[in-house]
This record gives C-alpha cells, sequence and structure tokens, in this order.
C-alpha cells in the first residue's frame, strides 16, 4: 500500500475510533448562610455569618472497558466570610474515581471509590494542613424519576495545630426525584462520626473548665486540645472534641440550561461531643453551577 494510502487510513481509524480519554470541566460559586458558624455550644455565642465560595475543576475521564471508568480531578477553590476575616481559607488538591457500573441500561447499579488529597491555607494559620479524604458510594435508578445511594466516607485533616487536626468519618443515604426534565429535588439524612472544632467566648470558657457548668465538662475540657484564636472576636477559644453529628438536607436543582444548574439548599446538623453538649446549625446556600 502506498505511503499516502497507509497514512489516510490510519487517518480515518484514529477519527473513528472512541476517545481513549475525555476531559470536562466546571465552575461554581455558593453564597451560605450559617446560623451559629462557629459551633458555639451557648446561644450567647451564636454568631451567624455569609459566606461565599467560588470552586473549579479540571477532570479526565476515561472508560477502559464497558461499564468500568476512573476520572482524574485537579480543583482549587476559595472561601471568604466578610464579618469573619480569619475563617477565610483557599484549598487545591486533586482526587481520583474509580467506577463500575454492573449491566446495561440506566436502572443497572453502580459502585464508586473515592480518594482525595488537598492542600489548606488559611487567614487563621493554626487551620493550614492537608485534607486526606476516602469513600464509597452505591446507587442505584428506582424508577425513570427516582435514584437512590448510599454514601460512606472518611476524613483527615493533617493540620498546624492539634486543635485542627480532625479525624471523621459518615454514612449517609441520598433520595433523588426528578420532577421534570428540567427540575430535581433531593434529600440526605446520615451521621458522622469522630473529632471537630468547636468555639467559646473568653466569658463562657473560663466557667466550662472551672466547674461551673459542672465537673463531668471540666474534667473533659480541661483534657482536650485547646487555644486562644480570635476566631469571633478578642480572646475567644477553639476546641477539639470527640462526638457525632447528625444531619439531614433537602435540595432543589432547577436547570438553566443544559449545562447549567441553581441549586438551593437547606441542611440542618446536630453536633454532641462526648460529654453530652449539643451544637446546632442551621446552613442556607445558593449555587450556580456550569459544566463546560
Amino acid at each position: 500500500m502506498p505511503r499516502r494510502c497507509r497514512l489516510t487510513a490510519l487517518f480515518v481509524a484514529l477519527c473513528s475510533a472512541p476517545a481513549a480519554f475525555a476531559l470536562d470541566g466546571r465552575m461554581e460559586t455558593t453564597a451560605t448562610w450559617t446560623e451559629n458558624i462557629h459551633r458555639a455550644s451557648s446561644p450567647t455565642d451564636w454568631r451567624d455569618a455569609l459566606r461565599y465560595e467560588v470552586r473549579g475543576a479540571v477532570s479526565v475521564f476515561r472508560e477502559w472497558h464497558s461499564g468500568f471508568i476512573t476520572t482524574g480531578e485537579l480543583g482549587a477553590g476559595l472561601e471568604h466570610v466578610p464579618d469573619f476575616k480569619s475563617l477565610d481559607a483557599a484549598t487545591a488538591g486533586f482526587s481520583g474515581t474509580a467506577r463500575q457500573k454492573f449491566g446495561l441500561g440506566a436502572f443497572a447499579p453502580s459502585v464508586a471509590l473515592d480518594a482525595g488529597l488537598h492542600a489548606r491555607d488559611t487567614r487563621l494559620g493554626f487551620d493550614d494542613g492537608w485534607i486526606a479524604t476516602a469513600g464509597l458510594r452505591i446507587g442505584k435508578r428506582i424508577t425513570r424519576a427516582w435514584r437512590a445511594a448510599l454514601h460512606g466516607d472518611w476524613q483527615q485533616h493533617y493540620a498546624r495545630s492539634a486543635i485542627f487536626d480532625t479525624k471523621q468519618h459518615r454514612f449517609f443515604a441520598v433520595l433523588t426525584w426528578d420532577i421534570t426534565e428540567r427540575l430535581q429535588l433531593s434529600h440526605g439524612n446520615g451521621r458522622l462520626w469522630g473529632s471537630f472544632t468547636a468555639n467559646a467566648s473568653s466569658a463562657i470558657w473560663p466557667r466550662a473548665i472551672g466547674g461551673a457548668l459542672g465537673p463531668q465538662i471540666a474534667n473533659y475540657y480541661n483534657s482536650v486540645y485547646w487555644g486562644v484564636t480570635d476566631a469571633a472576636g478578642p480572646g475567644w477559644i477553639t476546641y477539639l472534641v470527640d462526638g457525632r453529628v447528625s444531619f439531614y438536607w433537602l435540595e432543589l436543582s432547577p436547570a438553566l440550561g443544559r449545562n447549567t444548574a441553581l441549586p438551593l439548599r437547606f441542611e440542618n446538623r446536630v453536633s454532641v461531643n462526648k460529654v453530652g453538649v449539643k451544637y446546632r446549625q442551621d446552613v442556607w446556600s445558593l449555587s450556580l453551577l456550569h459544566r463546560f
């Protein structure tokens, strides 16, 4: 076969063959109103604030054989809290997913494994470090309009300060209803176990460690990592505790176009530490999500 014919045949074969991989990009901006943003136990210490976030990511995915897909993603984000600038943060890192679909068609179940590593840089400084994550997802479409999924994940924050050195694992379920082709409603409910940070003012903390709130609380709080971080004002204390978090959310997501959505989400969180102290948070968020 002449050289020109061989080159033409190779070009036609490459153009007609399925792509080995594909690129995808997304951009997300979010405004979030959080009640009790610092996770304080005393109502006198509750502070509400608005947080703005911008996140972007580029991912590459490949289907190795029928039903098995891997995805690698590079992402970065910025967080800004105008009323409490010590909560401002920047994150950047990578994540990967391996997903196996069992069977053909929209109703086939799937299992996905996730892992990631992200750097975190904050104005506070104590919260700087690396965040490692891993997770397992099982999902299935029940009917044309309803889908269900189970999630389990783990997260470790290797922080600059032991106060922010948190370790957590979660389990939650998600039910999604495609109301129309352009409107989706989802509900999630789950639990988190591990360590998390909380905050107290200079008026509350001395009473807690001094025994005014009971000997059990005093003994426990005197054994945990804590320090003055001025998170919500002069003399504010941030401390690390073990406990659990119960949470649920509702999200309504209308499509503004083929690749654009405007999710509106409400989430309720109730945290309880090892000695029974509760911290409640309600979170409202509005996002603009676009895929390229």
